[in-house]
This record gives structure tokens, C-alpha cells and sequence, in this order.
């Protein structure tokens, strides 16, 4: 059974991702749309990136 997918707007908009509402803003794509799972690692990505 395939996971369901969202555009940027009801992710960031959404209760589950409150916190992270401005980094999804800045990584996920308005064309795109994402299950919860590849949210999750987007999240993980951006969060365990060095700072430059």
C-alpha cells in the first residue's frame, strides 16, 4: 500500500510539525509533495548539517 503525500503547505501548516514550521518552509519544495517518512528524514538532514 503506498504512504500518502503532501504538499509543503498542510506539512507546515500541520499540528505534527508545529516546531518545525520554518525549516519545512525552507526545505521542502511547493511542487513537491512528501510522505510523512521522507519529511521525517528531510527534518534529520537539515537539523544534523554542520553549520557554515
Amino acid at each position: 500500500m503506498e504512504e500518502m503525500k503532501f504538499r509543503k503547505e498542510n506539512i507546515a501548516n500541520s499540528n505534527m510539525y508545529r516546531e518545525y514550521k520554518d525549516i519545512l518552509n525552507v526545505i521542502l519544495d511547493e511542487n513537491e509533495e512528501y510522505t510523512l517518512d521522507e519529511v521525517d528524514a528531510l527534518i534529520c538532514e537539515f537539523l544534523e548539517r554542520e553549520v557554515e
